[in-house]
């Protein structure tokens, strides 16, 4: 479907300036940095609870290493 001039130019004024190609990777970098910050806050929350002997190595290591597969697949799907 084709998008008038008056439609882009909406689209533009709405998104503070964001034209219309660029605005799908904006939003697909947002999300790539709320899922950089959500792995990092897995492996420093499992870091500090290995550290007080909360969960064991092996708990750690598994844990940390899922939430970075689940980051690969991610990025892999959503590129």
């Amino acid at each position: 479907m084709a998008v008038s001039a008056s439609q882009e130019a909406a689209f533009i004024g709405a998104t503070l300036g964001v034209p219309m190609g660029s605005f799908s990777l904006t939003i697909l970098l947002i999300l790539y940095s709320v899922l950089y910050i959500w792995v990092a806050w897995v492996i420093v929350t499992q870091w500090k609870a290995w550290t007080h002997r909360k969960i064991n190595f092996y708990d750690f290591l598994t844990r940390s290493v899922r939430s970075i597969f689940l980051t690969l697949v991610l990025g892999f799907l959503l590129r």
